[in-house]
């Protein structure tokens, strides 16, 4: 049998040897042959071997070899925004598991990116996930993705932490900036032996989150706090030593710049069509929001889940039928616990025989585009009504919802991809697909959370698309879709961010943009108000957006401009434009 190890290999052995727990990655695997080899002497990914349909950018396949060979498991995988850091975890992920090194494996995300873990990691690394089995999973030796939000409560924590994961991977790290927070010291206390910990922007604000990000991977690896302060720290604010940190990070760090890759990105156009809504569907529109206006203030300082109140103008803004199937729901089941009985009867008769002018719209403009086009929608009702119509007009249109199969999913978008000009898709067709054969995507409504509207601009605006990307959004005029689309092109500037960025501009405490958005439509009495709350909204979201601006020149400035020995950070922006 033939052993390689190195330095760091022996003192686990030796640790080892004296009866010691070994917390730290173990550096050894053994061969088919009987030999022990050490990964630092790996040459190539076996695993690839088992996923002939992936494809790695060099730079990608650069940063797993620099995982494995030399920081053992352990890293901050740190690629600018776009450039595929998911995948580069995955593989990694994979080449531990195919050398019979991990079993047990946890991953720890934002709310929002839990099903897009687990669609991607299905569909391009063949590796199948539980999502959100709590607290049952734990002890099971399963693959598991949790959001950490959830993770990190009390009743969930301790069981987590009671378990031996082989492999952590914990996604937007930067979340974990900060070593009093409970997540931070969640993180830490969970039994791991290699840990992943993804962020294009492992620097928010000072040095010291750097600090804390490299302490939950390496404890001891900047010395302490105050001997990290003295070597490479003129304030909080100011790096020193800019070259010597830069070789330290380069120990636990791995980052690549859409700059350095060289790779062709697409360009992204966006165009807007203000919809008109008919006189009835004005009425339907006003008299609803009136009502729940009404209810809304009624409310107990306690009520939290507003959400389910605005349902029914979310639908109304998307289609009269998805509108009118909630309402004749409600009144069969004789449920009217926001509005009247009177005023959803006289709501469902405005909407009687009425054509949403949005599916109007869309029919007149499809019936003179030939070219394949992803149109998306939030609702099924509003789904069938688009599949039927565009149907009825002699086009191939193919229907995706998370109601059907995984093989029904896959057979959907290969008859997309092969003969339909149109796929007709629910939010689930947002998560996890890569549809960048087709490049025209149309929002048919616009869903209040954000998130969800990068997600379906991601299918097709990421790497691998040749072509310029074109998006479509309809707005329907004098709803509440107005006021979202001006947040998102004015204030966040969304249509011009690198899909992925969203989720570090959007605050990360308090209540979610969809929320508050409920909130201020809800305790608005007119449009006057409705505006200056939404201005006010939208003066939040622009700090937050030139707070990540700055951020992502602190990080250039340390991780990867020229060397200095002094950088200064880049000077706060102004809240407006």
């Amino acid at each position: 049998m033939e052993i390689f190890f190195d330095l760091w290999g022996l003192e686990l052995l030796e640790e080892a040897a004296r009866g010691r727990p070994v917390p730290l990655p173990w550096p050894l695997f053994q061969g088919e042959d009987g030999r022990v080899v050490c990964l630092s002497r790996l040459k190539q990914l076996e695993s690839l071997d088992t996923l002939p349909n992936l494809q790695l950018y060099p730079h990608q396949k650069k940063a797993i070899l620099q995982v494995v060979r030399q920081m053992r498991g352990r890293a901050i995988l740190a690629d600018e925004v776009g450039l595929g850091k998911t995948i580069e975890a995955g593989v990694i992920l994979r080449e531990y598991m195919h050398r019979g090194l991990v079993e047990r494996v946890l991953i720890l995300t934002p709310p929002s990116l839990v099903n897009q873990w687990q669609s991607e990691l299905q569909e391009k690394l063949c590796l199948s996930f539980a999502v959100n089995q709590l607290p049952q999973a734990y002890s099971q030796g399963i693959r598991l993705i949790v959001s950490i939000d959830a993770a990190k409560r009390a009743e969930h924590a301790a069981k987590i932490q009671s378990v031996f994961w082989d492999m952590v991977i914990v996604d937007e790290a930067h979340r974990l900036k900060n070593r009093t927070t409970l997540a931070w010291k969640f993180v830490n206390q969970i039994q791991k032996t290699y840990l992943l910990l993804l962020t294009a922007t492992p620097i928010q604000n000072d040095l010291r989150e750097l600090y804390n990000l490299v302490t939950l991977l390496w404890p001891g690896k900047l010395q302490t706090y105050t001997q990290f302060k003295q070597a490479f720290m003129l304030d909080r604010h100011t790096p020193k030593n800019i070259g010597e940190l830069r070789r330290r990070l380069g120990e636990v760090l791995v980052r690549s710049t859409r700059k350095a890759t060289e790779l062709q990105f697409p360009e992204r156009q966006v165009k807007t069509i203000y919809v008109s809504p008919s006189l009835e569907e004005h009425e339907a529109y006003t008299l609803l929001w009136r009502q729940l206006h009404l209810a809304y203030i009624k409310l107990s300082t306690q009520e939290k889940n507003i959400l389910p109140m605005v349902v029914l103008l979310r639908e109304l803004c998307s289609s009269t039928q998805a509108a009118g199937a909630t309402l004749a729901r409600l009144m069969a089941n004789n449920r009217y616990k926001y509005i009247s009985a009177e005023d959803a009867h006289e709501v469902s008769r405005v909407l009687q025989g009425v054509i949403s002018s949005k599916l109007e719209y869309l029919l007149r403009a499809i019936d003179q585009d030939s070219e394949k086009a992803i149109i998306f929608t939030e609702f099924r009702s509003s789904q069938e009504q688009i599949v039927r119509s565009l149907r009825e007009q002699g086009l191939q249109v193919v229907a995706y919802h998370g109601g059907l199969s995984r093989t029904a999913k896959d057979r959907i978008i290969e008859v997309f991809r092969q003969d339909a000009q149109i796929l007709v898709s629910t939010e689930a067709g947002g998560e996890g697909r890569n549809l960048q054969f087709c490049r025209k995507v149309i929002n048919y409504d616009l869903p209040w959370n954000p998130m969800r509207l990068e997600q379906r601009i991601g299918r097709v605006h990421r790497l691998g698309q040749t072509q310029d990307v074109q998006v479509v959004n309809l707005v329907l005029e004098n709803t509440i879709e107005v006021h979202i689309l001006y947040l998102l092109e004015k204030k966040i500037r969304m249509f011009e961010q690198v899909v992925g960025e969203l989720d570090l501009i959007l605050p990360v405490t308090g209540r979610s943009l969809e929320v508050e958005l409920a909130h201020v439509l809800l305790s608005s009495d007119s449009e006057a108000v409705l505006a200056r709350q939404i201005e006010a909204l939208g003066t939040q979201l622009w700090i937050s957006r030139c707070r990540y601006e700055k951020a992502k020149e602190l990080n250039y400035a340390i991780l990867d401009g020229d060397s200095q020995s002094e950088i200064p950070l880049p000077a706060a922006k102004g809240s407006g434009q």
